[in-house]
């Protein structure tokens, strides 16, 4: 019966939605009960993963929601992981062929979806105790059970870790520094029945444990800032009014005293401005002018680079020029909308894209097998203790102290060890 329902339910919303909810979707809520499901947590300690580290790709979907000058563009650096039915593999090729797209760096992911909002539904990352990199899947917060299925598609496509915790999220309204810390309008609490709240005035909102237990089981997060949305919108997602740049910055977007939102979107500011980082010291606060509802903070960050939706507006090279001073280092490119749907408040850039991060990066040097940010003796000990079969590596540890690459840890990697220290 379990089968038949999802049978029906995925033929029933098998064509295009929108980001809002249908009638038919209001009417069976319900539903998203039927996709919950929960695995055993990775093993910890748990990192998840932020929007600005290293990335090997790109989540997006056919029919696009973007342009394909932007698909061009992304693809020139990182791999287009686009998600397809079987029966439209062929058009989205000759789309993505036909406007000059590196098809050396497009790989197709066969599954039906129900929406092009990768961001939405689009796999959350972590890095387990292993130093591995998986998947930990949410429960979609929308009846779209094709969309729901996409994370574990994308951990299957990619052969890496596949993690299920049991609470309703959305990708649009969650952002999370890599350290910690994470943030999500107030939706992430008053959608998950076990939160018994319908608080949407907080800031910040009472404490959930139901859902804070999961955020650092599963996902690492210790802090979890949950506060009311701003911008009073029916998509009460925080990526359009406020975006983590960096581990020490955030941006957060202004309006004129005048405008409707304007108290509430300072409240939220000036919370965010009394917060401290991962470092234990105030948040770096940028602010873009967004006097029209422009959603310059939809935008992606894509390794070195930045992409902001731009509208054709008086304040565009304004919100270049905020981006800019925050990341001095990244190219920052505008984009305004052609192809799938324009630029809204509500939905934009960030909204139709998922990063798929650098699944072989590792964020330590090279024979620091510890993991303290430096090479010494300690790290000496540890690979002699392994090789002597007294203690254990866990993946991260053997990559780190296989200093010729050979894929053994044995002597020649010792003496490489005492030579990196000797030249320090």
């Amino acid at each position: 019966m379990f089968k038949y329902i999802f049978l029906v339910l995925s033929f029933l919303i098998s064509s295009e939605l929108p980001q809002g909810l249908t009638e038919w979707e209001k009417n069976n809520m319900h539903l998203i009960d039927e996709m919950h499901f929960r695995t055993d947590p990775p093993p910890g300690p748990v990192r998840n993963v932020a929007e600005y580290e290293p990335m090997q790709g790109v989540l997006i979907r056919y029919p696009f929601g973007i342009s394909t000058s932007l698909i061009r563009e992304m693809a020139e650096d990182v791999i287009i992981y686009c998600l397809v039915s079987s029966g439209s593999q062929n058009s989205a090729y000759n789309s993505m062929n036909n406007a000059g797209v590196n098809m050396n760096n497009v790989e197709f992911i066969l599954g039906s979806t129900n929406s092009y909002w990768t961001r939405d539904y689009g796999p959350w990352w972590v890095v387990d105790g292993n130093g591995d990199y998986a998947v930990v899947d949410f429960t979609y917060n929308r009846p779209r059970p094709s969309d729901n299925q996409a994370p574990s598609k994308v951990a299957t496509h990619l052969d890496v870790p596949y993690y299920s915790a049991d609470f309703v999220a959305t990708g649009g309204n969650y952002m999370t520094d890599g350290f910690g810390i994470s943030a999500a309008a107030h939706i992430a609490y008053t959608e998950n029945n076990q939160c018994n709240t319908n608080n949407q005035s907080g800031i910040p909102l009472p404490p959930c444990a139901y859902v804070d237990n999961i955020m650092d089981e599963y996902y690492g997060i210790n802090t979890f800032h949950v506060v009311a949305d701003p911008n009073d919108e029916y998509i009460d997602h925080i990526d359009c009014w406020g975006k983590f740049l960096s581990p020490t910055k955030i941006l957060i977007r202004s309006v004129p005293a005048s405008h409707d939102q304007y108290s509430m979107i300072e409240e939220v500011a000036d919370y965010f401005e009394s917060q401290v980082t991962s470092e234990g010291l105030p948040w770096e606060v940028y602010r873009v002018y967004t006097p029209s509802d422009q959603p310059y903070t939809n935008s992606l960050i894509l390794n070195n680079k930045v992409f902001v939706p731009l509208m054709n507006s008086s304040w565009d090279d304004d919100a270049i020029e905020v981006y800019q001073d925050a990341l001095p280092d990244h190219e920052i490119l505008g984009f305004t909308s052609s192809g799938g749907s324009s630029w809204q408040s509500t939905d934009a850039l960030h909204c139709r894209v998922k990063g798929i991060p650098d699944i072989t990066y590792v964020a330590y040097e090279s024979g620091d097998v510890n993991l303290d940010d430096t090479i010494n003796i300690q790290d000496i000990i540890l690979v002699i203790n392994y090789i002597l079969g007294v203690s254990d590596f866990d993946n991260t540890q053997l990559s780190l102290a296989d200093l010729n690459d050979d894929s053994s840890i044995n002597i020649q990697d010792v003496i490489l060890l005492i030579n990196t220290i000797l030249e320090n």
